[in-house]
C-alpha cells in the first residue's frame, strides 16, 4: 500500500469509495439539569438490528471540504484508491482536526486506516501541532473502536456538527 499526497485526479475516485458502514452499536447521548449541574453521558448500546451509516457529508460538501483542508492524502494498491485522509491544521488552536479517515469497504480490514492515520500523525508534528482531533459519528461504532484502538480519548461532542443535524463525537490525543 502506498500512501501519497492526493491530487485532483484522485478525487472522482474518492468520491466513488463505498463510505457507509454497518454497525449492531452506537453511542447514545443523554443530558440531564438538575439545580443548575448539567450532566451529559454517552453510553455504547446494542441497536435493535444492523444499520447502515452513510458519511455525513457528501458530494459537494466533501469536495470543499477537500478543498479547504490543508492535508489531503489518499492511499493506493497502484491499480485503485483505497482510502484517503483529510486534515486541517489550526495552528492558533495547536490542533490538527481529521474530518474524514475512510478506507473503502472492499478494502478495510487491511491496516489502511492505520496507516493514513499514522502519516497524518507525522505530519502534524512536522506542523509543531500539539493536538490531534478526529471526529466521528455517534452511530460510526466502528470508527468509535478505530479512534480507541489508535490511542485516542473521547475529548468532547458537538451537537449538530453536519448538516445531517448529527452528533459528532470529539477523540483526540496529544502529540510529542
Amino acid at each position: 500500500m502506498h500512501i501519497r499526497k492526493g491530487r485532483p485526479a484522485d478525487l472522482k475516485a474518492c468520491l466513488q469509495l463505498d463510505h457507509s458502514i454497518s454497525s449492531e452499536y452506537a453511542w447514545r447521548m443523554e443530558q440531564q439539569e438538575n439545580e443548575g449541574i448539567i450532566t451529559v453521558t454517552f453510553q455504547p448500546i446494542r441497536l435493535p438490528r444492523k444499520v447502515e451509516v452513510t458519511c455525513p457529508r457528501q458530494g459537494e460538501d466533501l469536495l470543499n471540504g477537500w478543498q479547504n483542508c490543508d492535508l489531503f492524502l489518499v492511499a493506493s494498491n497502484g491499480q485503485h484508491i483505497c482510502g484517503y485522509v483529510a486534515a486541517r491544521a489550526l495552528p492558533g488552536h495547536g490542533l490538527a482536526w481529521v474530518q474524514d479517515l475512510v478506507v473503502g469497504a472492499a478494502f478495510r480490514r487491511a491496516g489502511i486506516g492505520g496507516q493514513l492515520f499514522r502519516e497524518t500523525v507525522a505530519w502534524a508534528q512536522e506542523q509543531k501541532l500539539k493536538r490531534l482531533v478526529v471526529e466521528v459519528q455517534t452511530r460510526n461504532y466502528p470508527g468509535i473502536c478505530f479512534c480507541r484502538a489508535m490511542g485516542l480519548s473521547f475529548s468532547g461532542y458537538h451537537d449538530c456538527h453536519w448538516r445531517s443535524q448529527d452528533i459528532a463525537l470529539l477523540f483526540g490525543t496529544t502529540l510529542r
